[in-house]
């Protein structure tokens, strides 16, 4: 029952939070941020990292890059397909060098320095997304580009993460390379067949079956089972529950009332949840003592994604406004990079006495980053895109 009452809490402070945040005409997500500090081990201690909290928090990440996936356009996204992939490699590149410059300078070894900067090069669209979605700006051009090079992004941080991690613990081999690139090839052999032939069938009979909302409930099946298998082959279960969104959005059987469905599921319940968790974990126990190192690891952590992405942006025929808003989309960390940390943490590529910075780091650049989304849309409202 503990976990009950704390939910109805979190849920009813997310409601009060929400309202302030709105407003006051900036995103509520970055109510949510703060509130997940506010009720953690920095401040209130209150809510704890449990399994309980971590389940519905990662549920809640599934069903918003699903919504996500179910309200873009696929045609877009393969027009601006060469657009992301030059926003993923510049907004790895620049962040990558800058962290690295960074952690030398304060005197971390190069095995450490070489890690965090990979760790700084992970992108976590989950949080951009909540931000578009509540501008209507998901479905434009530059929204396509976020989503599109968040996929290339996520594929690429983990390409390191993989190659880094195996090199500095001496167990990379050629052989566990190529095992990872083929099962990424047949999961996306997987996706198209399941896309082409599979889920509009079963989009089709879900029509005919006799129970309350079986579009709806189909449509999370998929959901989950694309999840589970972008995690079985080392990727992000969230960009699992993305290609099923999209998959679905373009299935012949595929209606509003599916996405108007899981945005109350998700919304009432789960996505809160995730949004407070990336804050619970903040300690300011050393937030004093590496005060410089926490400062300039957010300002280049910053200041690497906008302008390494918004470069790639421009490169590839965006003007200047359209730039600075991709940039902006790619700044947040989020989970993203707070699972490589872990990574890292767990088979001491990251020592307990950097840790504490690169985590207060993530979450700072995390609750930074819907600013920069939100006063670069303003500059170019959706109309003029």
């Amino acid at each position: 029952m503990k976990f009950i009452t704390l939910l109805a809490l979190m849920l009813f402070l997310t409601l009060v939070v929400s309202h302030i945040f709105n407003r006051l005409n900036l995103p509520a997500v970055i109510g949510q941020l703060i509130l997940g500090v506010i009720l953690g081990k920095g401040v209130l201690d209150i809510v704890k990292s449990t399994h309980e909290v971590e389940l519905f928090a990662e549920i809640g990440v599934i069903l918003l890059m699903f919504l996500a996936g179910l309200e873009s356009d696929l045609k877009l996204l393969r027009k601006h397909l060469r657009p992301s992939i030059n926003v993923a490699i510049m907004g790895v590149i620049l962040p990558v060098l800058l962290t690295l410059v960074t952690a030398l300078i304060f005197n971390i070894n190069l095995k450490e320095s070489i890690f965090i900067s990979v760790v700084f090069a992970a992108t976590s669209v989950s949080i951009s997304v909540e931000v578009l979605k509540s501008l209507n700006y998901l479905s434009s051009n530059s929204g396509a580009v976020i989503l599109g090079a968040a996929v290339a992004d996520d594929i690429l941080a983990i390409s390191i993460l993989s190659v880094m991690s195996g090199t500095l613990t001496g167990n990379f081999s050629a052989q566990k390379l190529l095992l990872l690139l083929g099962m990424w090839i047949g999961f996306g052999v997987i996706i198209y067949v399941a896309h082409r032939w599979i889920i509009p069938q079963i989009m089709k009979l879900s029509e005919y079956v006799d129970a309350t909302h079986a579009p709806t409930i189909m449509a999370l099946v998929v959901c989950m089972i694309f999840a589970y298998l972008a995690d079985a082959v080392q990727l992000d279960a969230v960009l699992g529950a993305f290609v099923a969104g999209i998959a679905i959005s373009n299935a012949p059987k595929y209606n509003e009332k599916i996405n108007h469905n899981i945005e109350t599921i998700g919304y009432s319940v789960f996505i809160p949840v995730f949004f407070i968790s990336i804050g619970i974990n903040l300690e300011f126990n050393s937030f004093f003592h590496d005060f410089w190192l926490i400062l300039i690891l957010t300002v280049t952590g910053i200041i690497g994604k906008l302008f390494g992405a918004g470069f790639g942006a421009k490169i590839s025929g965006f003007d200047l406004k359209d730039s600075y808003i991709i940039g902006s989309g790619m700044i947040s960390r989020g989970e993203m990079a707070l699972i490589i940390a872990q990574i890292g943490f767990s088979v001491k590529l990251l020592s307990d006495e950097y840790y504490s910075a690169v985590i207060i780091s993530i979450i700072l650049i995390t609750i930074l980053a819907p600013f920069f989304l939100k006063h670069s849309i303003s500059k170019k409202p959706l109309n003029s895109n």
